[in-house]
């Protein structure tokens, strides 16, 4: 099997959302931003050996390209994806009448997408180039770190 691009149904299972989106063509019409978004993360080599080879499904490698694509696709469609909505965004909260519907704010979704983004790249760690590097370590929660402050 080749790692990526992952089919719109096996990606659809990975990331456990519904089997009616396969029809929603936002997924094939991001496919190609996603490659490059992996190209551009990935050293050359691997992005290669990622698009080309054909490996059991087991694999290390395969398993963590076809995660880490399919969660930078989630991160590249989360904003434009209708979820079990009435109108536009994800649903957060859904009332028991299902009459009150909340749904995530602007913040909360830019907070979705960097923590999948978060996730693509911890998956390929072991791949990233310096691009990628960088990119993993802004997105990496800091630690706390203790201040010391002296009263004169």
């Amino acid at each position: 099997m080749i790692p990526i691009p992952v089919e719109t149904d096996a990606m659809l299972a990975i990331l456990n959302l519904p089997k009616e989106m396969s029809n929603n063509g936002i997924f094939k019409e991001h496919q190609g931003l996603v490659l490059e978004m992996i190209h551009s993360i990935v050293l050359q080599e691997h992005y290669d050996r990622a698009t080309h080879d054909d490996l059991p499904e087991e694999d290390p490698f395969l398993v963590s390209f076809r995660f880490g694509f399919c969660f930078l696709m989630l991160h590249s469609t989360a904003e434009f994806l209708n979820l079990k909505t009435l109108g536009e965004g994800i649903v957060k909260t859904v009332g028991l009448d299902q009459s009150a519907t909340e749904l995530l704010t602007g913040s909360e979704i830019d907070a979705f997408k960097a923590n999948l983004e978060l996730r693509a790249l911890t998956i390929l760690q072991a791949y990233l180039n310096s691009a990628g590097l960088d990119r993993l370590n802004e997105l990496k929660p800091r630690q706390a770190r203790l201040i010391r402050v002296g009263v004169i």
